[in-house]
């Protein structure tokens, strides 16, 4: 900052500047406190000195849902993997034409292990527990969805779509796709401290 102090000014006012360089530096308004030039200079230093002298502030912690989301994009892998193995088997699903018009009888492509779904149980006292079966069921469909389909070209994804098995259906039924996104979960809470963690898996 330009030295505004000499001998014969330094017992008049301080300027401007100075007066928006203290401002600036404590939030202050010295303005018509008939701060002089030479005050307003040591005044600057000294809060310049002090500045200087503050531990730098700490970063914010991550927010609980900000590590579920962190671990759970980099478990998002093993999902994408147990996917691929489950498009290698393939089915068919047909109308029984006991019960269905021969002649109006479809069937659909279907791949996978089977829909099943998976249950996490743990301390119902846990309030962490809680936040996180809440996080897991928020994300499933939309921030890991999105990562789940991204692994996939637009080609595949209208493939699967057009001969009846959407991707993000099966992302969400199939059994053994369920039970590795809710078993990342259940490790989660493993490690922020949740007790009496456990997975129950289903078949419909």
């Amino acid at each position: 900052m330009r030295n505004y102090i000499s001998e014969n000014n330094a017992e008049k006012l301080a300027t401007r500047k100075q007066l928006w360089a203290i401002f600036c530096l404590c939030k202050k308004d010295y303005r018509g406190q008939e701060l002089t030039r030479a005050d307003a200079s040591k005044l600057i230093q000294e809060l310049q000195m002090k500045k200087q002298s503050q531990p730098a502030k700490e970063e914010k912690k991550p927010t609980l849902e900000k590590e579920f989301i962190d671990y759970m994009t980099e478990k998002m892998q093993g999902v994408i993997n147990t996917a691929k193995e489950a498009l290698q088997l393939k089915s068919v699903v047909a109308d029984d034409p006991n019960y269905t018009d021969p002649k109006k009888c479809k069937s659909y492509a279907m791949f996978g292990f089977g829909c099943g779904f998976t249950i996490i149980d743990f301390d119902k006292r846990s309030k962490v527990g809680k936040q996180i079966k809440e996080f897991a069921g928020k994300h499933q469909m939309t921030t890991f969805l999105q990562q789940f389909l991204a692994a996939f070209t637009k080609e595949q994804i209208e493939y699967f779509q057009r001969v009846g098995c959407p991707l993000s259906a099966l992302y969400y039924q199939d059994i053994r796709i369920n039970g590795a996104y809710d078993g990342y979960v259940a490790s989660f809470m493993e490690l922020k401290g949740v007790k009496n963690v456990r997975t129950r898996t289903y078949y419909d």
